[in-house]
């Protein structure tokens, strides 16, 4: 073991992140890096250290307010201990957010991985965003919670890291709330408190070795610039395996915290509380096909307020609709699968889950808006940073013949990011060869409506990827598999509305009740839009906005 002391007294401390070359780190290459304070441990993280980094991140310095920390590493090269550096300013602030990997038009982290979005909530015209995060390596570890927040969706601001593991395991997934009535007691008048439930995941670190999974709570009463965890936690204590991923919302009719919780195998569990400590078990449901991250969100059906339903959802898409009667949920449907269960055959091992996972939902919007974000599985070869999430996702339910589905299409806040645009109305398929190249880049946002010929297959090349759609079958092809679209026979026109990045590609049809992603890095080479196989009898009608980085004008350093 190495050490060295320094004085915490400017804003970072810098870390050359070596790459692991995949999901976790090698177990000849682990470092432990702790930072302590009077002998006391008050951080520890599993890295690899390189003097020749992929990327420079930071630790956080403020909380420790001029202290001096003892600095210990274990394992690997110890003497790369020498290369930390205590500093006001990052050493990638010219690069920050310009590299040429960085998604324009998708949330990032500054440095790290990122997987499940957690937490979101909405205050005083604030988008709050968090989501897992490894700020020193680019696979699972050391898990955080990032936050980040926005005005209108899509520019984004990232602060100092929200949660950090402790002795009690890694910040795993959860939900965010604001208690506006002070129902906790924990208020002090000036603000409500805004309360992040999360997982701390027991056993899945050295420092936490032993301990179980359990469910716990922060809050802050400084409009969430920082969060303090419960002094009362856990505030529900292990239940099953790996119970975790608290979502908590309010059920207005029977007056109750209501959250949801993942059990194990398919099996989540509703518990109720009056004042957000005090949790108290109820029911267990199955839904089949789910796993992991629940959310809970209620929808009115067809628009209609007087309609309304909630939808217990399970990742990645499949959910249960139903409505509260006091402390009950009663489901009106069967489990049922998402768009991409509905899956005829696939050649990818990832068909069932292709892109997004993860997905949540923000508490507390306007209006009763419900808009979601999901994780996008990419992994990134080079750059500070791995995987991305979506664009925010706008949620409906409507009626169907099969019952009440939900719809899933790209908030109305992403055409903010439209930049120059080009469009035509009932034209024939040689107007796709005139698309201006200055409406083409890597980032784009495209809307096809295709008139449909009975037999006659329909096959396009966006940025590479091929996707074909066969009338006679009804199925939409993609890279990752075959799926039925769901479109009545009766139906003339397909269509498509596809969103496209450096790492991702998103596409909807069927009015949002179809939605699946495909998590690559696309071919920065490739941008172009032409038809593949189309009956040229065939009239389109085709919008094509080039998307401008969320990332300008701002400055690179956005975590100030």
């Amino acid at each position: 073991m190495r050490s060295k002391t320094i004085r915490a007294d400017k804003r970072y401390l810098l870390l050359p992140i070596g790459d692991s070359g995949g999901w976790f780190l090698p177990v000849e290459r682990t470092q432990y890096l702790g930072i302590y304070r009077n002998g006391e441990l008050l951080e520890e993280h599993e890295l690899i250290l390189d003097r020749e980094p992929r990327a420079w991140s930071c630790l956080y310095l403020d909380r420790y307010q001029g202290a001096e920390l003892e600095l210990r590493l274990e394992g690997g090269d110890e003497s790369c201990i020498d290369l930390l550096e205590v500093s006001d300013t990052l050493k990638d602030r010219e690069t920050l957010y310009r590299e040429p990997t960085r998604p324009l038009a998708h949330i990032t982290p500054m440095h790290g991985f990122m997987n499940d979005p957690n937490g979101l909530f909405w205050y005083k015209g604030d988008y709050h965003f968090f989501a897992q995060l490894n700020p020193y390596g680019f696979g699972v570890g050391n898990t955080h919670w990032m936050h980040a927040v926005s005005r209108d969706l899509v520019h984004w601001k990232e602060l100092p890291y929200a949660l950090l593991p402790d002795q009690e395991g890694r910040m795993y997934s959860g939900g965010g709330i604001v208690d506006w009535e002070n129902r906790s007691g924990l208020g002090n008048g000036e603000e409500p408190p805004l309360f992040l439930f999360y997982t701390p995941a027991g056993s899945k670190t050295r420092w936490s070795r032993g301990r179980y999974f359990e469910i716990a709570a922060a809050y802050s009463l400084d409009g969430g610039k920082t969060f303090e965890k419960y002094a009362g936690n856990p505030v529900v204590s292990h239940i099953s395996f790996m119970n975790r991923d608290p979502k908590v919302v309010w059920e207005p009719e029977g007056q109750n915290w209501v959250m949801a919780i993942f059990l194990d195998n398919s099996r989540y569990m509703l518990l109720y509380s009056k004042d957000l400590l005090h949790w108290e078990e109820g029911q267990v449901f199955s839904i089949q096909g789910a796993a992991e991250c629940p959310d809970l969100f209620c929808l009115p059906l067809d628009g209609d307020p007087d309609r309304k339903k909630w939808v217990l959802w399970g990742s990645t898409d499949n959910y249960l609709v139903g409505r509260f009667e006091g402390r009950r949920f009663l489901p009106e449907t069967e489990a049922v699968p998402g768009p991409i269960h509905s899956l005829y055959s696939a050649y990818s091992e990832f068909a069932h889950s292709p892109g997004g996972y993860a997905a949540q939902t923000f508490t507390g919007l306007p209006q009763g808006r419900v808009v979601q974000f999901s994780w996008m599985r990419t992994r990134v070869g080079s750059g500070p940073f791995s995987s991305c999430m979506s664009v925010p996702n706008q949620l409906g339910l409507v009626t169907t013949k099969q019952g009440p589905r939900l719809t899933l299409w790209p908030a109305e806040e992403v055409s903010a990011l439209w930049g120059t645009s080009f469009s035509f109305e009932n034209r024939g398929l040689e107007e796709l060869e005139r698309i201006p190249p200055s409406c083409m880049g890597e980032a784009m946002d495209m809307t096809f409506r295709l008139g449909i010929t009975p037999g006659k297959v329909m096959a396009l090349s966006v940025r590479g990827v091929l996707i074909v759609y066969d009338p006679a079958t009804g199925r939409l092809l993609l890279p990752t598999g075959a799926y039925h679209l769901g479109l009545d026979k009766e139906e003339k026109v397909l269509e498509l509305r596809v969103i496209t990045d450096r790492c991702s590609m998103e596409i909807y049809a069927n009015g949002g009740l179809f939605n699946a992603s495909i998590a690559t890095v696309l071919d920065p080479a490739k941008t172009q839009v032409f038809p593949v196989y189309l009956d040229p009898s065939i009239a389109a009608d085709f919008e094509i906005h080039k998307l401008k980085s969320m990332w300008e004008p701002q400055t690179a350093d956005r975590s100030l």
